[in-house]
This record gives C-alpha cells, structure tokens and sequence, in this order.
C-alpha cells in the first residue's frame, strides 16, 4: 500500500548556510555577551530566572549554546527582551539567539522515505 502525500512543503535550500561563518561568530558574541553581563552584574542562573519568571533550563540552554533546546520563536522574543532589561543590555543584543533558533529549525525537518 503507497502512502501519497499530495501537500508536502517544500525543505528550504540550506546548501547556503555553510557559506556563512559570521552567523556561527555573531551566535557566540550574544552567548559571551549574555554570560560577561550576568557575571558583571553578579547574578546567579537561578537568581536570574527568579527575576524574569523564565525557566532556568532555558538560561542554561543560553548560557550553553544549545540552540535546539532554545524556546519555540515567539516565546524566545520576549524571553530575550526581559533578559536584557534586567542585564541592562542594548535592545536587540541578543537577537541573534532568534536567528540561531530558526536555523536549527530548519536543519532538524526530515523526510519519510518508504
């Protein structure tokens, strides 16, 4: 018995994404810049996440660079504009968190094969 699949999405082209070493860069500088501010101001993870009402699982998975255990996008939005208020961070400093997420997004989609 076939299995069709009339309404498959297309995978995005990602044959680009190697060619791009400054997103890897620009990752790590949002990761250094949110550890060397929570160090300078002298918060712990879970002093941080008792402020900002967000899990600590999530701030370690910053903290990290685990990418892929990073919130869905819309959640991730405003965890990072909470965390920079309280690190007293540029609006907008760690955006590339977001950038880093919707990548790992589209590199875990996989295909059935039969």
């Amino acid at each position: 018995m076939a299995l069709n699949f009339p309404l498959k999405k297309p995978l995005p082209d990602l044959s680009n994404l190697q060619d791009k070493p400054d997103q890897d860069h620009e990752f790590s500088k949002a990761i250094n810049l949110f550890t060397s501010q929570r160090e300078k101001i002298g918060i712990s993870l879970e002093e941080l996440s008792n402020k900002t009402k967000i899990s600590k699982n999530a701030l370690i998975a910053i903290e990290n660079g685990w990418g892929k255990y990073l919130p869905e996008k819309t959640y991730l939005i405003s965890m990072l504009k909470r965390l920079e208020i309280e690190l007293n961070l540029e609006t907008g400093s760690l955006n590339e968190l977001i950038e880093q997420k919707i990548i790992i997004n589209n590199l875990s989609q996989f295909k059935f094969k039969f």
